[in-house]
């Protein structure tokens, strides 16, 4: 049964804070939940159980047809009518109508701010409510281990404290909406190949879902501190659901595993709510009921559900665990309030309001500046009158909005394909944002989307004021659930696309679309591409994202949220072919990989560049603060929610504060990143550095800002496996503010010792 005495106290793993920077937590504006407690709604929970039949309960293990995703049993006598479970983590999805395509969550990741996390959230809450939805599958946190993985889109790129942190402000965000929020894919599932494998008769016999998912083969250590992180985070924030994965880990199905669910997820983390399985990831039935499994989705496969009932009365499984499973499905409802005038299901219905106002601001903030010479952007109305766009990723797809899943897709891109997608209402792509913006400007502009035309694009070269010209060209890369990637390349021969373009044009500027990591090497070095823009996965307001930040009127303060290499196996990890994926990189993974082999990236980790400069000073480093008003004070405060749970531990609090003053000494306003970057004593047997905290801090011209970061005492200690627990090693802590992962951005530099 779920443990009533669990223990709901502040915050979890989600690691460095600056208070004045987040909206506050407990504002109406954002809340819409009523405030009941875990202990509270799982009382509730308990109490309607009670009034089942064991026929009842059983059939609720596993859900049923309907109209959403997933559908779970009404039970009409006891006015229950059911809940509905809809993707997807960046909107509501699998084909509805009125739904705003949100920017990707790897867009979301690289504005680097936990203010605009959370918003995002709380917009798309609002749909999944306004729909009358109550479970949102997302968000999903699996780690960008693998560069060609084909949903890296969907998730938070490749540190897990950026990803926990991403994924702790989507689930408040969500879930103070009144809807539940679903972390996902547990645990381990970095590739798309070989999710399912079986003989060819095992497929025919027992059909795909039935068949085995590749292993994820890892240590305690790495499984811990690299891939547990971000799901630690979310059942610190609250969420009412995790979400099992197809594969397997260490040679167990992720979602049978009793280690994984009942060992890490449920025991260590005291995670209170339900696992529900992928769709078709339940492979077995009385083994998952014992190895964790709460619901099985979407059902209809026989291994759980009715059949259970007979399960119960052979012994095989007894009622108390069964009742343990639909009171962790049912006490996420009551915590939130379902049970209390929640709209009333409408998977059409209109709820979008005014969301583009957030979902432009999140693609705006999310795009990265890589390249500027001679500061070349911001583009000048003035001064720069002509322009030359090129390339299919410009425009619209010649195949509409369902070109999502299509892996040529030939347009620009708002999201990557498969369950993620969110059909949008509508999309601005860049060519109709830079033609409006040369209507209103009075610029000159000309346009090439048919990029394998030649023709076309050499008599552009020849054109009437072309010598004058600024050149953008859009390129892209496009990944969907199903499949990875099958190299790290721009679509439709993007690379010959900008060589071609700046064999001619001395002011190349190029614009890239891109799902997650692409090869920039056929050309970033090329005299004439004087600027580069990761556009990245900016979602249906993409058009005006990014002609405010080609034009200057929104600096781009974006940082990437996984390194670009300059040759593919300069990652160190890559797609397993075969039925096993071995973790061998431990906890090196991304820029720990590159720390600890002194390999020189294209593009590091946290990089991004501005219109604007900034200088750093007056590094302190202090003992957390214990007085009303401190930094650990607020940060304390501000993540409590009714529905936050914790594991009663002093490993989670502030430890110190990291102090530091941020100058704008440009003539623009701005944003800038600083990373607080730590290094461990020996012992603790880490990466050279690893990232503990961030903030963006927005600065007019001139400004200064003093900044403080909190570091708890999880964020300074590793994962003992002799021990089982997080273990503070003795020595020194080094502390490193920096602009990206790369040490030549390194601000400021102190240590501390414990």
């Amino acid at each position: 049964m779920v443990n009533s005495r669990f223990v709901v106290i502040i915050l979890a793993a989600c690691f460095s804070f600056t208070f004045s920077a987040i909206i506050d937590p407990q504002s109406n504006d954002y809340s819409k939940v009523q405030r009941r407690s875990w202990e509270q709604a799982i009382a509730m929970a308990k109490s309607f159980v009670g009034q089942l039949s064991l026929e009842e309960k059983c059939n609720m293990t596993s859900g049923i047809g309907g109209p959403c995703a997933g559908n779970v049993l009404p039970i009409t006598r006891l006015n229950f009518n059911g809940m509905c479970f809809q993707d997807s983590p960046s909107g509501v999805g699998d084909g509805v109508l009125h739904s705003t395509a949100f920017a990707a969550g790897i867009q979301t990741a690289a504005t680097w701010d936990r203010d605009i996390f959370y918003r995002r959230g709380v917009a798309i809450g609002k749909e999944f409510q306004g729909k009358g939805i109550h479970f949102a599958l997302g968000p999903m946190m699996n780690i960008d281990r693998n560069a060609r993985h084909g949903r890296n889109w969907e998730g938070f790129g490749a540190d897990p404290y950026l990803s926990g942190e991403n994924s702790f402000y989507y689930i408040q965000g969500v879930q103070d909406q009144g809807v539940v929020a679903t972390a996902k894919h547990y645990i381990c599932n970095e590739q798309e190949t070989n999710r399912f494998y079986g003989s060819p008769y095992d497929k025919k016999r027992l059909g795909a879902s039935n068949s085995q998912g590749y292993s994820a083969n890892l240590d305690d250590k790495t499984i811990h501190e690299i891939y547990l992180w971000p799901f630690a985070s979310s059942v610190a924030a609250g969420v009412g659901s995790v979400m099992c994965s197809y594969n397997q880990v260490n040679g167990t199905q992720a979602c049978q595993n009793d280690k994984t669910l009942n060992g890490l997820l449920k025991g260590e983390l005291q995670f209170p709510g339900n696992v529900m399985s992928d769709w078709g990831a339940t492979k077995t039935g009385i083994e998952s009921v014992l190895g964790g499994l709460d619901i099985d989705m979407p059902g209809g496969d026989g291994f759980m559900g009715s059949v259970l009932v007979q399960a119960v009365k052979t012994g095989a499984v007894t009622e108390d665990r069964i009742n343990d499973m639909i009171v962790r499905v049912l006490a996420p409802y009551y915590l939130l309030g379902q049970d209390q005038g929640f709209p009333t299901l409408d998977l059409d219905r209109d709820a979008i309001g005014d969301n583009y106002k957030i979902n432009r601001l999140v693609g705006t903030a999310g795009i990265v500046l890589l390249k500027n010479t001679n500061n070349a952007l911001p583009l000048n109305v003035t001064t720069d009158n002509y322009y030359y766009i090129y390339g299919a990723a410009a425009g619209q797809s010649d195949e509409g909005y369902g070109a999502g899943s299509s892996p040529q897709h030939g347009g620009a891109l708002y999201q990557g394909g498969g369950s993620g997608y969110v059909e949008p209402t509508y999309g601005i792509d860049p060519l109709t944002a830079l033609l409006i913006k040369g209507r209103d400007a009075h610029l000159q502009m000309r346009y090439v989307t048919d990029q394998n035309d030649y023709r076309a694009i050499n008599d552009t070269f020849n054109a009437r004021g072309f010598g004058n010209a600024k050149c953008l060209v859009f390129v892209s890369a496009f990944s969907s659930e199903g499949s990875d990637r099958s190299d790290l390349y721009a679509l439709n021969n993007g690379d010959q696309l900008v060589q071609t373009v700046a064999s001619h044009c001395p002011k190349t500027i190029v614009i890239v679309n891109s799902v997650s990591q692409l090869n920039l090497e056929a050309w970033i070095d090329l005299p004439n591409v004087v600027g580069v823009v990761w556009s990245g996965m900016p979602g249906s307001e993409y058009g005006p994202a990014i002609v405010d930040v080609l034009f200057g009127d929104y600096n781009p303060g974006g940082k990437m949220v996984f390194t670009l290499a300059k040759k593919d196996s300069d990652f160190g990890t890559d797609i397993s072919q075969t039925y096993n994926s071995n973790y061998t990189e431990g906890v090196f993974l991304d820029y720990r990989h590159f720390d600890k082999f002194n390999i020189t990236a294209r593009y590091s980790f946290g990089f991004g560049l501005s219109y604007t400069t900034f200088s750093f000073t007056q590094l302190d480093i202090s003992k957390a603060g214990k007085g009303k008003h401190t930094a650990s004070s607020q940060y304390r405060q501000h993540r409590i929610k009714s529905y936050a749970n914790v594991a009663a531990s002093k490993v989670f609090e502030p430890v110190y504060e990291i102090t530091f003053t941020i100058t704008n000494t440009g003539k623009v306003e701005g944003s800038e990143v600083p990373q607080l970057y730590v290094g461990f004593p020996a012992e603790a047997e880490q990466p050279p550095k690893i990232l503990r905290g961030f903030e963006r801090v927005y600065l007019a011209a001139g400004e200064s800002k003093q900044v403080t970061l909190v570091l708890t005492q999880r964020d300074i200690s590793y994962w003992n496996v002799i021990n089982q627990k997080w273990v503070t090693a003795p020595g020194t802590y080094n502390v490193w503010i920096s602009t990206s992962a790369n040490n030549a951005d390194v601000k400021l530099q102190s240590s501390f010792n414990v």
